[in-house]
């Protein structure tokens, strides 16, 4: 229990005890670091218990995975916050594959009393101002009247507000967050659902045995979460709805603009224009119109003269490869508003992506205001010894699985020492704009899906271990780097359960037994087969070790496969024209 009092001074203070502050939290706790968590509420992580509003959270709870080691598993447990304590594994609350909102919650609650985290509950921020001139940090006030002065503000406050679409009439409609969800409400009715994400759907199919007719409406295609390998697109568990719009049921998915809704006579006139007929236009009427359109942050307990940068249509807040405000030194984020780095691409708005983000913006921040150097695992830079902490990371390491091409592992080669030095969960962007892309001979190791168009379940494969550039599911991928510029990389070649560890499988026996290469005599050493490749690969650039300046430019070449980038991407990024926020996790 925390006692509040009128004046404090911190070297942390996080805002927010949902998940992404209580993990970042018990990081804080188990370093010593000086801190404290506000919570408006009194318990921890409120908002899922409300949300999703139908009460299945889209996160897996894979219990049977073969894995015994807790790294392993995380790749298929998405729920589980990171701990040391294997007792607080999410399998322990629920078995469920798809779990509850409810059980979740009592997870958190959990947690937070399991490793006593240094949470005062019942307490608003009503104010955050920087210092005064020639101090550093921020000045935050709570409504108890208690003052904190504060060296790092980290806000893990989520998107809890809802985004309300600026459509004429928009005030007539039923939002997400607070409209019925009991089905009998809707018995014999004509329902217009705004938006096409997954609380949309989820809605939808909670209703389509009690409307008359159901239509879902916005003005762009749906997306597959399968299709585009990003969670906030729509996921196959919500996707029923789809097949009762297909086989005539008497629902419709409309790709339309929606430009008025009136009421009139006791029913609701919506106006739409089709986005894909030519500027076709139609006036519909419903019984009831459900505003489905995600959520936004609220920066509203920034004062004027403290406002952070805002993106996507100022739905989120701005901030650079180290999850800072891009105008507010001293000030992070975490949690699902990190989602702006790597917006529609992997899982930084949800638990099991930003579960790792919060732990790299942990170590980011003790470099910074601690002095403590980034963890590494030091060893003699052999290709054997590279190779094989290589290929247990990425068949292990979830963080790598779970934020595919964002997060990576960096190792640095000293040439002058002969050893190696291995950073594991670490923003790609963030290597190449830290102190790391000072280094002369270092690789980046992510897993990354390949390009790919057209039907995912219908892609043609070559057999070819030595042509793992061009398969389409997620691989490892390794890239040789010098001050900034990549020399060569590498491709391990997907593996049907994701581990390249050679003699080493999920379970008491193996799944896999034997899988044919071309060029490959003995298809039950396809394990090795990958090795020999990494170790080769390695081998070449262990020979090449520290080019000088000059040397350089002669180095540097687009790719080692003729279908990759040419450099890595310095931000990962994208608000485009549309902003879908999940709200999830």
């Amino acid at each position: 229990m925390i006692t509040p009092c009128k004046e404090r001074e911190l070297d942390f203070l996080i805002i927010g005890a949902g998940p992404a502050g209580i993990q970042l939290g018990y990081f804080m706790k188990r370093a010593g670091y000086d801190h404290l968590i506000l919570e408006a509420r009194d318990r921890p992580g409120t908002f899922l218990e409300k949300y999703p509003r139908h009460g299945k959270l889209l996160s897996i709870n894979k219990v049977h995975t073969g894995y015994t080691d807790r790294e392993s598993q995380l790749r298929y447990d998405w729920n589980s916050l990171l701990c040391d304590d294997d007792e607080m594994a999410f399998g322990k609350y629920s078995k469920e594959y798809f779990p509850s909102t409810e059980d979740y919650a009592r997870y958190t609650r959990d947690f937070v009393e399991r490793f006593d985290l240094d949470v005062q509950f019942n307490t608003c921020v009503e104010s955050i101002e920087k210092a005064e001139e020639g101090r550093e940090g921020y000045v935050v006030r709570d409504n108890h009247g208690t003052v904190y002065h504060v060296r790092c503000l980290v806000v893990a406050v989520g998107v809890q507000k809802p985004y309300i679409p600026e459509i004429p009439g928009i005030e007539l409609t039923e939002n997400y967050a607070d409209m019925s969800i009991e089905p009998e409400d809707f018995e014999g009715q004509r329902v217009l659902i705004l938006g096409k994400g997954n609380s949309a759907f989820e809605t939808a199919n909670h209703l389509v045995s009690a409307t008359r007719v159901t239509h879902l409406c916005s003005p762009n295609p749906i997306k597959m979460a399968w299709q585009t390998h990003f969670f906030g697109h729509l996921r196959a568990v919500n996707n029923d709805f789809l097949d009762t719009y297909i086989l005539k049921g008497q629902n419709s998915v409309l790709d339309a603009n929606v430009d008025s809704i009136k009421k009139v006579d006791g029913e609701y006139h919506v106006e739409i224009t089709f986005t894909h007929a030519e500027g076709q236009r139609a006036s519909l009427a419903y019984d009831r119109v459900l505003c489905c359109t995600g959520f936004r942050w609220d920066p509203t307990f920034f004062a004027d003269s403290c406002r952070p940068d805002m993106a996507c249509e100022d739905r989120l807040p701005a901030m650079t490869s180290g999850w800072e405000s891009t105008n507010l030194p001293g000030v992070f984020y975490a949690g699902t508003i990190t989602q702006i780095r790597d917006l529609k691409k992997t899982m930084s708005s949800v638990l099991h992506g930003f579960r790792f983000n919060t732990a790299a913006l942990f170590n980011i921040l003790g470099e910074r205001f601690m002095d403590v150097p980034w963890p590494s695992d030091s060893f003699e830079a052999t290709s054997e010894n590279i190779a094989n902490k290589i290929t247990a990371q990425v068949s292990s390491a979830a963080g790598l699985m779970h934020q595919p091409g964002f997060l990576g592992d960096c190792l640095v080669v000293d040439d002058e020492t002969g050893m190696a030095h291995y950073h594991a969960n670490m923003a790609v962007d963030y290597i190449q704009e830290s102190h790391f892309a000072e280094n002369s001979h270092y690789y980046i190791i992510t897993m990354e899906y390949g390009e790919f168009e057209g039907d995912i379940f219908n892609k043609h494969r070559v057999p070819d271990a030595a042509k793992g550039y061009d398969d389409a599911y997620l691989h490892p991928r390794i890239r040789r780097m010098c001050r900034g510029q990549m020399i060569s990389e590498h491709h391990i070649s997907e593996s049907l359960e994701n581990d390249w560890r050679v003699g080493e499988h999920p379970g008491e026996r193996p799944l896999i037994r034997a899988i044919d290469f071309i060029g490959q005599t003995d298809a039950t050493r396809y394990q090795q087969t990958h090795r020999d490749q990494l170790l080769r690969f390695l081998s070449d650039q262990l020979a090449v070790g520290s080019p000088s300046e000059a040397e350089l430019p002669a180095l540097v070449c687009p790719s080692s496969s003729p279908n990759a980038s040419a450099a890595i991407s310095t931000a990962i990024q994208s608000t485009g024209n549309s902003c879908p926020i999940s709200r999830n996790g």
